[in-house]
């Protein structure tokens, strides 16, 4: 039987008791011991950080962010591009030393600055580095990784030691909340690997597996002529540029910008269970031999790729357990649709579609749903949830191989998921970062913007209402009007509303905007993060609906957002909120808009 060790080493990365490669101190002894070169992958920040060591006058670099976002890996790479030698890299555990290329300064590399806790050795990184940031040891350099909290609590620990470690302190905190990558007053570069294009990281890792020169070693089994390797048709179906790509990297994306990052060592993981996850088996992760099994035994469906996206492989409860997996469960994919979508899985209507999208799957598609479907309308199910499962099976597939559709086209994959607008979303985000404002998406936000708060089905889109929230009781005569704006730039006006693009997380944000004169250019008053959850909440509010999944929620962001606003409109003295003789009032108008009207109160003396 033919075996290529690429399986063995990319089966390590995947949810199994063994793994041990999602650590990269194990990548390099797991990679020798195979004869597998390791996952590697190439990116501006690492090479802008060998830059800055190869440099005259080298800077402290701080690799921060969460468990598994590539720190140590960073630190191996910078290691390896200085010309260090990997069997020194591994030899040293928690710490070691180089001398940097042309400048000859001292690099000291801590791999993980939580291994020092309670070591004697930390005191000593303590005072090598407060020299270093502070610029008093210039012979010496650090390139440290720590998790936000570690590092926190590091230069909390011993703040009462002096006001050098404090005045350190207090500017690493401020770097971490602003997302500040340099400080005028230390000699530092600290850098947010929580911050990074995790959906672009994701690209990349699936290039790397998908072009290691590993597979290479599969040109002679006999499954790869014979076209009957599950293990081979799941790489080429993550590997292309295909739907399911698209798919899975735009809900990293969105997880992303709901802030719910999936660092690098659970992207790996999740590439290497919807390459090689295989279900009702004694271990949910593929070998050669597997595979040959499966080919003789004609079960190659055991191994759906749609499926281990999710875990399914594992079972529910376990894949609860990775991060990744219960972050696309809780995407809901499969579990929403539409009847036009269960009328083309049912009916196999409209036909084209049918054929294309189920019929073709020979292996996930009809052979394994046809039957079923043909005793659902004969009505000869005896287990309807037997028969429900099937069919959530059938939507996840679609949901990673129905091509992007029209944002009104009620066959579009995105509604087999919680997030309906997910791919509007998306379109939307890029078309902020391209300078392009989709018209038509602004509207129906907008408009759900002044029915979150007015309380009434208003079709205003032009200009931004803000009154109180829809929960508060409104008056007979009206609502109360805090304050209007128009939406985009008006050359008459001193506010004004809009969506931009580029908040610290690189998310769509809403933004008011002001001017002392008309003269004058605009300035940030307010912003808030338009997240996916609040796009969508306000997408179907427009639409008629109120999803109390997620309404608590973005109510109260509205609300304290509109009391930013007030804020500052209070502060620039655009406004009186005291001043009572300005008071007005909206009504819904017999044409769908809001009218302001003034309410006439006459201050006493």
């Amino acid at each position: 039987m033919h075996k290529n060790p690429i399986v063995d080493f990319i089966r390590t990365y995947g949810p199994s008791a063994s793994s041990d490669s999602i650590y990269d101190e194990h990548v390099v002894s797991s990679s020798e011991r195979l004869g597998v070169s390791p996952i590697e992958v190439e990116s501006g920040r690492l090479d802008d950080l060998v830059l800055n060591f190869q440099s005259p006058n080298p800077k402290n670099v701080i690799l921060t962010g969460t468990a598994g976002d590539g720190k140590t890996w960073h630190c191996r790479r910078i290691f390896e591009k200085l010309g260090g030698d990997l069997t020194i890299w591994q030899s040293k555990h928690g710490m070691l030393e180089t001398t940097l290329p042309g400048s000859g300064i001292r690099l000291v590399i801590v791999k993980d600055l939580s291994q020092f806790e309670g070591n004697d050795l930390q005191r000593e990184i303590l005072q090598g580095m407060i020299g270093s940031l502070l610029g008093r040891d210039q012979a010496t350099v650090y390139l440290v990784a720590a998790n936000d909290g570690q590092l926190l609590r590091f230069w909390r620990k011993y703040s009462s030691e002096g006001p050098d470690v404090d005045r350190i302190g207090q500017h690493i905190r401020t770097m971490l909340e602003t997302g500040s990558e340099r400080c005028d007053d230390l000699h530092l570069e600290m850098h947010n690997l929580s911050r990074q294009r995790h959906d672009v990281l994701f690209s990349q890792l699936v290039d790397a597996v998908h072009n290691h020169d590993g597979w290479t070693l599969c040109n002679d089994c006999p499954l790869l002529a014979g076209e009957k390797c599950a293990i081979r048709r799941n790489r080429a179906i993550i590997g292309t540029d295909g739907a399911t790509r698209q798919r899975l990297t735009d809900l990293i994306r969105i997880a992303a910008a709901n802030d719910q990052h999936l660092p690098m060592r659970h992207l790996l993981l999740l590439i290497a269970n919807i390459v090689l996850g295989v279900s009702g088996k004694k271990t949910p992760m593929m070998t050669c031999k597997t595979a040959h099994e499966l080919a003789d035994n004609d079960t190659r469906q055991l191994s759906n790729p749609f499926d281990n996206a999710l875990g399914l492989n594992l079972g529910l409860k376990e894949s609860m357990g990775y991060l990744c997996f219960s972050i696309l469960h809780n995407a809901g994919i499969g579990e929403e649709t539409n009847n036009e979508i269960d009328g083309l899985l049912i009916e196999g209507q409209p036909s084209d579609l049918y054929d294309q999208y189920v019929k073709n799957d020979e292996l996930h598609g009809a052979n394994l749903f046809e039957n079923k479907r043909s005793s659902y309308r004969r009505g000869e199910i005896e287990d309807y949830s037997e028969f429900q499962q099937d069919l959530e099976t059938q939507r996840r597939r679609l949901f990673f191989t129905l091509p992007d559709t029209d944002e009104d086209d009620e066959i579009d994959p995105w509604k087999l998921t919680v997030f309906k607008y997910g791919g509007m979303y998306v379109s939307f985000w890029d078309g902020l970062n391209e300078g392009r404002m989709d018209e038509h998406i602004r509207s129906r936000l907008v408009i759900g913007l002044n029915r979150s708060y007015s309380g009434m089905m208003c079709e205003d889109s032009a200009t931004l209402y803000l009154t109180g929230p829809a929960a508060n009781a409104q008056s007979r005569v009206g609502r109360v009007l805090d304050y209007d704006m128009p939406v985009g730039s008006s050359k008459r006006d001193l506010v004004m509303f809009d969506f931009e693009p580029g908040d610290p997380f690189n998310r769509p944000k809403m933004t008011v905007r002001f001017r002392r004169s008309h003269g004058d250019s605009f300035i940030e008053l307010a912003s808030a993060p338009l997240q996916p959850i609040l796009f969508e909440y306000l997408l179907r509010v427009r639409e008629g609906s109120l999803p109390s999944s997620f309404s608590r929620q973005c109510f109260e962001e509205l609300r304290q957002f509109r009391l930013r606003i007030l804020a500052g409109l209070e502060a620039n003295d655009l406004i009186d909120i005291d001043h009572l003789k300005d008071l007005r009032i909206v009504k819904l108008g017999e044409s769908g808009r809001l009218q302001p009207e003034e309410l006439g109160v006459t201050e006493s003396i």
